[in-house]
């Protein structure tokens, strides 16, 4: 299997493929699997950043805040990160489908 089949495809197959994709997974449980994670990465990324800006701008309890806020960013940007990849891969195994 190849991993990069999808990402080597032109504009106009890799249209095709992401067609396939949105008339398979319209509302099946993977898409509200990724819908989910991207609600919660946004939410993460903003609660973040709120208690880094709380942080600095009340310059109270600095330490605790920031030991708070910068575990969870990079949790959010990993469930962002992860969303892209699982789709990618699910992606990637329509084109290799319709390539065969």
């Amino acid at each position: 299997m190849q991993k990069n089949y999808y990402c080597q495809l032109k504009r106009s197959e890799k249209k095709k493929v992401q067609e396939q994709y949105k008339k398979e997974y319209a509302h099946s449980d993977f898409q509200n699997r990724l819908i989910r994670l991207a609600v919660y990465s946004a939410i993460g990324v903003l609660f973040s950043i709120f208690l880094i800006v709380y942080s600095i701008v009340t310059k109270e309890y600095v330490v605790s805040n920031l030991l708070v806020a910068i575990p969870l960013f990079i949790a959010a940007i990993v469930f962002m990160v992860g969303r892209q990849y699982a789709k990618l891969q699910v992606l990637n195994k329509i084109a290799l489908k319709q390539k065969n």
